[in-house]
């Protein structure tokens, strides 16, 4: 293939590489592992010490084999994940990996260097101009947008090849929704992913060779999947952990403290917990708890990192409910079972204050733009979360059902970005 041009979606969840040919198509380049062959590399980094040299630099493994490998490790393994959502942190430098020290450029960028060499992109890389994709606003507590891009860019040239452009997730999303669209259309791009929620209102004209596309405005936000992951994880296994419970030091009973639960907001925070400073006040706590079994289900997850299984499990469950009425959760944490069914109606009680926050962004977009609700012709949902029921339910419903669109929701963007390269 001689390609155009490049578009690169690196996801919180997933990374995607697609390639604009001779014919202006858009081409997903498969991403082959152990385990099968894919159209995106899971955002998932797994370490290994060398041997026979330990001190030399870990071995690393990505993606579905990075999951394998981590599951099946007899040996100590470090696994790496939602490596998108730290860009804006300035709290966030490096971590140690084994005797090894890993800026976060250079992490994305050994696993944009593992999507490389799967997917026999490093030729390519050569001959054609690259773009890569960028949220609207980055995760996180008040992240540094100037530092998010930086570090963005930085590992894309640690990879081994500097991006030419950086377009906006939604407006590439736009483009991958011009290539297959006919006329004209006033259009509300909705990126749904796991770390963030990016809106765009793009006038699509696409009657000629090229469709041509007009941006009128962008809003975003730092809740998506990875949020609703959480409220199932809080909800639903952090009350059997002990949360709600008390502990007794003294004299009076005291509540367990709320700060152990909220690093349970994604399983990396987890396996940060596993330190001895923190096992030390926890099992302070743990002596004098009322319900021991529950707290010794909380630190049996800490201790023996079992946050990775964790939210494993939970995604299941969300991904069930996308089709299902009930979903069954199943989590074994020392003494205690977690094995409870969760209904779509009580996940959607869960989410409803992300839900109107989602919305209140999906509304600035609109009001920006300057237009009325009832003059958008299509509404372009992209993005895993976009499979989920309630968001779609709250876009027909706002929107009117007949105007959704949709399509290639793990895909679309790095598609978009790839046609975003072409020369016009």
């Amino acid at each position: 293939m001689q390609p155009i041009s490049i578009g690169v979606d690196f996801g919180t969840s997933n990374t995607v590489i697609a390639v604009v040919g001779a014919d202006l198509g858009s081409t997903v380049l498969k991403v082959p592992s152990r385990v099968g062959e894919g159209t995106a590399l899971p955002s998932i980094l797994c370490f290994r010490p060398a041997e026979p040299n330990p001190r030399e630099r870990p071995i690393s493994s990505a993606g579905a084999d990075a999951i394998a490998d981590y599951i099946s490790r007899t040996g100590p393994a470090r696994l790496v994940q939602s490596m998108k959502s730290f860009l804006g942190s300035r709290a966030f430098v490096d971590t140690k990996v084994f005797t090894h020290t890993y800026t976060l450029e250079s992490l994305i960028g050994t696993l944009l260097q593992h999507l490389y060499d799967a997917t026999g992109a490093r030729e390519l890389l050569t001959q054609a101009p690259l773009v890569i994709g960028r949220p609207i606003e980055f995760a996180g507590a008040s992240p540094d947008d100037e530092l998010a891009q930086t570090r963005l860019k930085a590992a894309f040239a640690f990879a081994g090849r500097e991006a030419d452009r950086i377009g906006t997730e939604p407006e590439a999303a736009a483009y991958a929704f011009a290539s297959r669209a006919k006329g004209r259309h006033l259009v509300l791009v909705a990126d749904l992913g796991g770390g963030t929620s990016d809106f765009s209102i793009v006038e699509v004209n696409a009657e000629g060779a090229q469709p041509k596309l007009t941006p009128l405005a962008q809003t975003g936000i730092g809740i998506a999947g990875d949020r609703f992951d959480y409220q199932i994880v809080y909800n639903a296994v952090c009350p059997a952990l002990g949360m709600g419970s008390q502990f007794q030091p003294e004299t009076k009973k005291l509540p367990i403290p709320l700060w152990i639960y909220a690093n349970f907001a994604s399983w990396h925070q987890l396996s940060m917990m596993n330190n001895r400073q923190t096992l030390r006040h926890i099992t302070d706590i743990l002596r004098t708890a009322v319900d021991q079994e529950a707290f010794e289900g909380l630190v049996h997850v800490i201790r023996n990192e079992e946050g990775f299984t964790l939210f494993q499990a939970v995604s299941r469950v969300k991904q069930t409910l996308t089709t299902q009425d009930t979903a069954k959760l199943n989590f074994k944490a020392g003494p205690i079972e977690i094995d409870r069914m969760v209904a779509r109606a009580e996940f959607e009680q869960w989410i409803a204050d992300d839900l109107s926050r989602i919305e209140a962004t999906a509304d600035e977009a609109v009001r920006t733009a300057g237009v009325n609700p009832a003059n958008l012709t299509r509404v372009f949902m992209t993005g895993g979360t976009a499979l989920v029921p309630a968001v779609r339910e709250l876009f027909a419903k706002k929107f009117g059902a007949d105007k959704l669109v949709g399509g290639d929701e793990f895909s679309s963007v790095a598609q978009g970005l790839a046609l975003m390269g072409v020369p016009r």
